[in-house]
């Protein structure tokens, strides 16, 4: 027979990978080609590097930054290339790229 504590236990274990696998970005920057075809990345200002060339529309490359806010996931991607956001949604900022 299994204990209440076991099941507990469990339970807090599975709500915090939950947790840390739903993990909500923001992030603002310049988005940028990513090195395979069709990919887009953007650095945030810790230099961290994030695909989000799932965004359902596509920010223009290089002209001004934006916004990005999405779900940080734990998948790969044929990007091959920065940590991978879903859920993405983006809006321009008034800072131009260089």
């Amino acid at each position: 027979m299994i204990s209440r504590t076991t099941i507990v236990a469990a339970l807090v274990i599975a709500g915090a990978a939950t947790a840390n696998a739903q993990q909500r970005v923001t992030v603002t920057g310049c988005p940028i080609n990513g090195i395979a075809p069709k990919c887009i990345i953007i650095r945030g200002a810790d230099n961290t590097t994030y695909n989000i060339t799932d965004a359902r529309q596509r920010p223009e490359i290089g002209t001004r930054a934006i916004t990005v806010t999405g779900i940080r996931v734990n998948r790969n991607h044929y990007c091959k290339q920065g940590v991978v956001l879903a859920n993405v949604t983006w809006t321009y900022t008034n800072q131009n790229c260089r």
